[in-house]
């Protein structure tokens, strides 16, 4: 008698968008500090997202041409501990980026890109071809520090994608979602760019700055945190979902949602003096209130406001599908993996 193989039911990016409906302070907050920690290693290095943003664009070409030996050898290590040995074994011709691309790519101004290329070519980021192409230049010297900052985004990412799976009733630790990430880096990693890179233009086409979501971030994570959790979440729907963001109790004011200049320019990297000028900008655009007293920001308890340029519901539902086509990638090859 024949025994039919029982197929394991493959989770749909709409999966994950529902779970926003029935956990979404917790799910979000979450989100939003992977998003964070992303940005906050990168700024302390390059002083700017934007420069991380160019750069970011030529390491996924990097990771898809690494992927892309697999059609030659299906056993080919795409692993983090083969990544410099498959990185030392690409043709510096054949993968590089013109300027066109890169500016196509992250919505970046063709000028602003053409002064951070040559930033980077300065400090040995990148090299520029005969072509006038320009690709990833990871120096010796600079490889213990990348798989460093590899290791942090990878527990980032792992800790993120575990609390969905608990939410999925999918049973996998924390320990193994990163084993697996680093095994076949290249994979994940090119779909965790290109989500990125997606989500930034977004940014960059909507609001011209890059650095005042980094800095709004620092504000909106403590208010989901600390959101009311009276609201009535069986009524929100992607429709009505982002007017919930920044809606708190009435000690919104307190210390657990409010931050100052000074904190957040610890956590970013960013100067004070900047902070406070992207704070101010971030209140005049309707998102924060400045407390007199304190000096400090929370977000505008005043929905209309809130939800006028930052929080908006296209931006808010554009995250929502980008990072949800994501996580239903990675949580189908984990489970595919670990059946």
């Amino acid at each position: 008698m024949q025994i039919e193989k029982k197929i394991k039911k493959r989770i749909e990016p709409k999966e994950i968008r529902d779970l926003l409906y029935n956990h979404y302070s917790k799910v979000m907050s979450e989100f939003y500090e992977m998003q964070s920690s992303f940005l906050s290693i990168r700024y302390k290095v390059h002083q700017s997202i934007e420069t991380s943003l160019v750069l970011i664009s030529l390491i996924r070409n990097i990771h898809l041409s690494i992927i892309r030996k697999r059609e030659k050898n299906l056993d080919h290590d795409i692993s983090l501990d083969n990544f410099i040995l498959n990185l030392e074994g690409l043709d510096f011709d054949e993968n590089g980026q013109k300027i066109i691309s890169i500016v196509k790519t992250t919505g970046i101004p063709k000028e602003t890109v053409r002064r951070k290329l040559k930033k980077l070519i300065q400090n040995g980021f990148i090299k520029k071809n005969k072509n006038r192409e320009f690709f990833w230049n990871l120096s010796e010297k600079r490889q213990h520090n990348f798989i460093n900052i590899m290791n942090s985004d990878i527990s980032a990412l792992a800790k993120l994608t575990f609390g969905f799976l608990k939410h999925l009733d999918i049973n996998l630790n924390q320990k193994v979602i990163e084993n697996e990430i680093k095994s076949q880096f290249s994979f994940y990693f090119y779909h965790f760019y290109h989500s990125q890179l997606l989500w930034l233009r977004m940014w960059q086409t909507k609001i011209k700055d890059i650095d005042l979501i980094f800095i709004a971030l620092q504000v909106i994570i403590p208010t989901l945190q600390y959101a009311d959790k009276n609201e009535n979440l069986k009524e929100l729907g992607l429709e009505n979902i982002y007017t919930l963001i920044g809606k708190t109790n009435d000690n919104y004011k307190s210390s657990a949602t409010a931050v100052s200049a000074a904190s957040i320019s610890e956590i970013t990297g960013i100067p004070r003096v900047t902070c406070i000028r992207k704070l101010e900008k971030l209140v005049k655009l309707g998102l924060l209130v400045r407390e007199i007293k304190t000096k400090r920001y929370f977000v505008n308890q005043i929905t209309a406001s809130r939800t006028k340029n930052i929080i908006t519901k296209d931006n808010i539902h554009f995250t929502v599908e980008i990072f949800s086509e994501y996580l239903s990638i990675i949580i189908n090859a984990l489970t595919r993996k670990n059946e």
